[in-house]
This record gives C-alpha cells, structure tokens and sequence, in this order.
C-alpha cells in the first residue's frame, strides 16, 4: 500500500463518491477504479460497495481507515520536519473554515499567509458550521474557524464578536414583521435558538415558505422587499436597506462570536502558530 493508496481510501471515504475523489486526486474515474481494484487484490478484501447512495466502505475499509489516517497523519509530520530544516517555514496546514468567515474574511487572510510564508502547503476546507464542529470532534480536522458556540474543552480563541440585525427593505420600514414573510435560513443550533429566543420576546410569529441558504440571495430578495430576515454584521457590509441591531428583554445584545477551536497537540507545528498569530493581527 502506497501514500497514494492512502490518501484514496481516506479520500474516498468522504466523498462516497468516484468522480469527486477523482477530481479531488486530479485524476480520471477509469484510473481511479483500478488502483482501487489494485489495492484489493493486493490486500486481498473487498474495500467498497457501489450503491445508489455512492460508494459505501465494507468492513474491511472501515477497520484499515483508522491506520491509513495514522499513517497518513505520521507523513505529514515527516514533511513538517523536514520542510523547516532549511529556516523557512514550511509544512502542511489545514483548515476548515465556517462559510460565512470564508466569504468575507478569509481572502485577505489567506492572501496575505500565503504572501508570508509561500512554502506551506495551506489546504482549506469550507464547510457549514455543524460540520466543522463533528470534523473537529472525529478528528478529521484539527484546526477550524467556527461561527457559533459549541461545547469543546480544548484549544478555544474568540476571534471576534459582531452584532446581529433585522434586516428589511427600504419599502418596509414601517409594515408589521408579522404580515411580511419571515426569510430562513439554515444555521447551527445556538443561532437558531436565539432567533427564536428573540421572535418569541417580541411576539413574532415565524411562519414563512421562504427557505433560502445562500447569504447573498437573502440580502437580494430583502433588497427587493420581498421578505425580512436575521442576519450577523458581517453579511451586510454592502447591504441597501433597513438594519436595526436586535436585543433580548433582559438588555443583553444580540452577538454572533467566531472562535478558533483546535486541538493542544497540532497548535505545536510552527505554520499552526504562524497561522493563529496572523488571524491575532488581522483581528485587531
């Protein structure tokens, strides 16, 4: 078995999918099924199972998985080590990044990394929240940028904290919230239980048929007045309309944190502290 081997057993277990591990390995889906074929005539089991659903892992996969990721892990230590015997930083990072954060912070952020430091092998990972958050926990990353608070006794920086808001258009202004429809949007568990914290405090019945996922298509259709919505500052740098900053009864302001959370042992790498200490000097 090879790192390649490797690194298509961990991809594929993923993905689920061929033609996106092949894509992700810049290879073809013919060439990608026969290292496949290869490696289990050369291990001597069946790895996968193509279903309707994708490709499913057997057993066998399963129990190997958590040594090619061993393996896998062990490699890039070998490459962290030997790409900073020369004096210049180098090494591998990797990130997940909460899709919001990657929007509107992480272009200055990566463009300026990479400026400083060009020879880390920078590998970014965009993802909702939730998803960060279980990656984060399985292991399957160890450093993320979070929009949200969750529950981890590890690593945790507050990177920033914004102001929430209650956006309409301009044609809006004056209409009662509950004769115009209500904008949802998909989030993790702590901001939706604020909204409805918030709704429930002013008497405000959240019935909408409007569910939408993209940031940029909500600010569009409140633009529009065709709804309102909830949304954190850091959406509406650009946005045309009305936004007020909301407040719970008890006094308390309405904020949306970011934080970075990691694990004790990957923020020992050199790029890892060279990374945090550039998002400390972006944050100030």
């Amino acid at each position: 078995m090879t790192e390649k081997d490797i690194e298509l057993l961990t991809d594929l277990s993923e993905t689920h999918n061929i033609t996106r591990t092949a894509e992700r390995l810049y290879t073809t889906q013919s060439a990608l099924t026969k290292r496949v074929q290869s490696l289990e005539e050369e291990l001597g089991c069946q790895l996968f199972i193509r279903s309707k659903k994708g490709v499913l892992l057997t057993p066998a996969a399963e129990s190997i998985l958590p040594y090619a990721r061993n393996i896998e892990q062990n490699m890039d230590q070998i490459r962290n080590i030997a790409s900073c015997s020369d004096g210049e930083l180098g090494g591998t990072l990797r990130v997940g990044v909460a899709v919001n954060h990657a929007r509107y912070k992480l272009p200055d952020l990566l463009e300026a990394f990479i400026d400083r430091f060009p020879k880390v092998d920078l590998q970014v990972i965009v993802k909702r929240s939730p998803d960060l958050y279980k990656d984060l926990i399985s292991g399957d990353t160890n450093l993320v940028i979070i929009r949200g608070d969750y529950p981890w006794t590890e690593g945790d920086f507050l990177l920033c904290e914004e102001a929430v808001y209650l956006v309409k258009g301009s044609k809006m202004k004056a209409r009662d919230l509950n004769d115009v429809p209500f904008i949802e949007r998909t989030s993790d568990v702590s901001f939706d239980a604020d909204v409805s914290r918030w709704m429930r405090e002013n008497q405000i019945r959240r019935h909408s048929g409007l569910q939408i996922n993209d940031v940029e298509t909500i600010i569009n259709m409140i633009e529009r007045n065709i709804g309102w919505s909830i949304l954190p500052e850091i959406c509406l740098s650009d946005f045309d309309g009305v936004k007020e900053p909301l407040s719970f009864k008890s006094g308390n302001a309405f904020m949306r944190r970011t934080h970075l959370l990691y694990r004790p042992d990957y923020i020992k790498l050199p790029q890892v502290q060279a990374f945090i200490e550039m998002l400390k000097e972006m944050r100030k």
